[in-house]
């Protein structure tokens, strides 16, 4: 803060967000009674200023200013409750006073950022500067800071001017100051900074030759010394320096805003370190450590955690402690922090973080009513949530399930109900025009079903942008999705890359889109000639397919692509197996996996003979990798393609003794894929299993037992456990064991027929 008296102009030199600026701020105002008011802010912006008065107008908000023309340049200018600009133009609105901002137009600022960087690589400093140097330079209050003995300048502005009240009088204080910084420190404005004050100082005479007699200027305390001579310098001067910028076309409105990206944290320039603690210090300066300490308590009971009035008692007397030990008139937030760990933690830092992030970040988010005006999709966005019901989930931060119950913590929305349908719809299409609000998670476990999708939301302060960059698809979500669809499909080569599209235009319901696309993507699967690409491609068109009926979707087309598809997997797939090494047979054994599932999916008789023909030339070439040459005689037995006895023979040969070591663990990783149960119910599998590694040396053993180790351990509890039965008492004795827990049938029929009858309604 800072402030001094020159002729009709009084300037308040403030720090951006500061609680304590912005309340000293606030009196200063009153007793001056302006009849302007001037604040750094760019002046194309004029416009919004208005609805600051707007009481649907929560902060925190963000002024968004952007390239029309270019949606990569735009300017996000943040408010809280507790900054000073915010508090001076809401004094502005409610007094009916003359309020304006006063700084470089964004339209001229991007005009210079663009030949900035095409001028970037063209220019060489030969200046060497120091660390010690360049860290003044980027943080000039920093100096000052190491004089009183503070790591940051933040610590040290907060100390001294945000969590205690000032008098007026130290506006022109530190006024004094930043001169002197600017003046000793030598520091080289950049050039950008020098066009900002020239601006600055021309509206500020503007001002003054219109007539008004108090006008207040309120802008970073940094500047104070530049504008404060705006008599001195001549107005040629500055209006040499404005000559000839270029200007842009932009656009200005308000956006919600988040503690989270108002805090340092998030990467923001004028960030400050406790968003959440700076709005107590604005909104509650009389005995706010213990009013923080009782948030503490409240917050850590609702989490069931302990915290007591004497945990709030004890806490408060540790940091006013803590603080006359540092040597500070009040505690700052150092002290509330270290003070909370030690009585309310005990030194737990998981429960300091939750402390943390909720009143020292915070999680408030603003809100901007629907009367200011917006681009048209955001509107009809507005109105699909709103419709969806889906309006809590907008604008919250944290990441959350959709319609997550306390019985059902992940939620799941059916689509076999309209209103659900509708949900995932409105999700699909936000996640084509890249409004990444919600993420499709795979379900609990428990639904095996077709209808549910898991979704979690969370919503981002930067969707506005990216909202303003989709209008330029269409006017409504649906129009957008589908132009955004059909622009990209005719750049997309790759087969798999075009299903994806395909599958995600089905989800999104983007009806108009799916015949021009399906031809694409039939073009591009009749030019595919290598077959891993194919295969890529296949378990996503089995997954539209089998969402097809829950979807309402068209699927017919699809189904003939399928047709056409499989057979040319299955003569290829052999020779793509040949020589390959351990990288490209782990791809390989991934697209076998998935492709054997979705084969089974579709239930095709014709398909299912196509494959398993394939996987027997798998499984009997010997230039085949030894891991697909498992995993291919695994799936042969799994579907009783291979008896008993031709597995045993595979097996037989896998282990010989002509084969190397890994090779042969190789094949046992594939054979052994998914479950051990094989190994259980067939003890001659086991036993020929056994004999082989009991007769590996001992440094053959040492050199396979990661492999197999990865192998076992992907077995469940249950399986391992009776492996390990088979271990200790050989596959003969656990077999007789079982034979003698066995029920007869006569039994059987006895213990399930009360059962049956029961479900069939049947009586007797």
């Amino acid at each position: 803060m800072s402030a001094s008296n020159h002729g009709p102009v009084r300037f308040f030199g403030v720090r951006h967000h500061g609680p304590g600026s912005a309340g000293s701020l606030v009196r200063a105002l009153t007793e001056m009674e302006p009849d302007c008011l001037l604040v750094e802010g760019p002046i194309d912006a004029d416009k919004q200023l208005r609805f600051i008065a707007n009481e649907g107008l929560e902060p925190p908000v963000a002024l968004l200013i952007y390239n029309v023309a270019d949606l990569n340049q735009a300017s996000y200018y943040p408010f809280a409750v507790f900054s000073p600009e915010w508090q001076a133009i809401a004094f502005a609105l409610k007094r009916n006073l003359s309020v304006q901002f006063m700084d470089l137009s964004m339209a001229i600022q991007f005009t210079l950022d663009r030949e900035a960087k095409e001028d970037r690589q063209m220019k060489v400093s030969n200046h060497q500067s120091t660390a010690e140097e360049q860290r003044i330079m980027r943080d000039p209050l920093s100096y000052m800071a190491k004089i009183a003995g503070y790591t940051d300048s933040e610590r040290w502005w907060e100390a001294t001017f945000e969590t205690r009240e000032n008098d007026l009088d130290i506006f022109p204080s530190i006024a004094e100051l930043i001169s002197v910084l600017r003046l000793e420190l030598g520091r080289q404005e950049s050039a950008r900074t020098l066009l900002r004050e020239a601006h600055m100082r021309k509206v500020i005479r503007k001002a003054v030759k219109d007539g008004f007699q108090r006008i207040a200027v309120v802008c970073g305390a940094w500047h104070v010394p530049a504008l404060q001579d705006y008599a001195r310098i001549k107005a040629s001067q500055d209006n040499a320096l404005l000559k000839g910028l270029g200007k842009t076309k932009v656009n200005a409105t308000w956006i919600p805003w988040s503690y989270d990206r108002l805090a340092l944290r998030s990467g923001y320039g004028a960030g400050v370190i406790s968003p959440a603690w700076y709005e107590l210090l604005f909104n509650q300066r009389e005995d706010v450590i213990p009013y923080w300490m009782t948030k503490v308590a409240i917050l850590l009971r609702e989490q069931a955690l302990d915290a007591s009035p004497a945990h709030v008692l004890e806490a408060t007397r540790l940091a006013k402690s803590l603080a006359i030990l540092r040597g500070k008139r009040l505690p700052g937030l150092d002290e509330l922090e270290a003070a909370a760990l030690s009585v309310f933690c005990e030194g737990d830092d998981v429960q300091m973080k939750l402390i943390h992030n909720a009143l020292v970040i915070g999680e408030k988010v603003g809100h901007v009513p629907p009367e200011i005006p917006v681009i048209p999709l955001q509107k009809d966005l507005e109105s699909l949530i709103k419709k969806t019901r889906m309006s809590k989930y907008w604008g919250n931060t944290e990441v959350q399930w959709l319609k997550a119950t306390a019985n059902n913590p992940r939620g799941g929305i059916d689509l076999r109900e309209e209103a659900d349908l509708m949900k995932s719809h409105l999700l699909h299409r936000l996640n084509i025009l890249g409004i990444e609000w919600g993420t499709i998670r795979e379900g609990s476990g428990n639904e095996t079903g077709t209808f549910k999708e898991y979704w979690q939301i969370q919503w981002q302060p930067d969707f506005i942008i990216r909202i303003i960059e989709a209008g330029m698809w269409g006017n409504t979500v649906y129009d957008a999705a589908l132009a955004n669809a059909q622009q990209r499909a005719p750049e997309i080569e790759r087969l798999a890359d075009m299903t994806l599209l395909v599958r995600d235009i089905l989800r999104a319901d983007l009806t108009e889109a799916i015949d021009p696309l399906m031809q694409h993507l039939q073009r591009l699967a009749a030019l595919t000639q290598d077959v891993f690409f194919l295969m890529e491609s296949l378990p996503t068109l089995v997954n539209i397919i089998q969402y097809g009926d829950a979807r309402k979707t068209n699927i017919q087309a699809l189904a003939h692509l399928i047709s056409e598809l499989i057979p040319r997997i299955c003569i290829g797939l052999p020779g793509i197996c040949l020589n390959i090494d351990e990288e490209m047979a782990e791809v390989v054994f991934n697209q076998i996996v998935q492709n054997n599932r979705a084969i089974a999916l579709l239930n095709n008789d014709d398909y299912s003979d196509r494959w398993f023909a394939s996987m027997q030339r798998l499984a009997t070439t010997r230039a085949i990798h030894e891991r697909l040459r498992g995993a291919s005689t695994r799936l042969l037995f799994d579907k009783a393609i291979y008896s008993v006895e031709t597995t045993r023979q595979e097996m037989q040969l896998a282990l010989s003794i002509g084969n190397s070591t890994i090779s042969i663990a190789q094949w046992i990783e594939g054979f052994m894929h998914g479950s051990g149960l094989l190994l259980i119910h067939h003890p001659a599998l086991w036993q020929m299993l056994d004999d082989w590694v009991k007769q590996l040396p001992m440094h053959a053993f040492t050199e396979v037992l990661p492999l197999l180790r990865r192998t076992f351990t992907n077995f469940n509890a249950s399986e391992r456990h009776k492996m390990m039965e088979l271990a200790r008492f050989g596959a003969s004795v656990l077999t007789e064991k079982n034979s003698k827990n066995l029920i007869e049938p006569s039994d059987r029929r006895e213990v399930v027929l009360p059962t049956l009858k029961l479900i069939l309604g049947l009586k007797g």
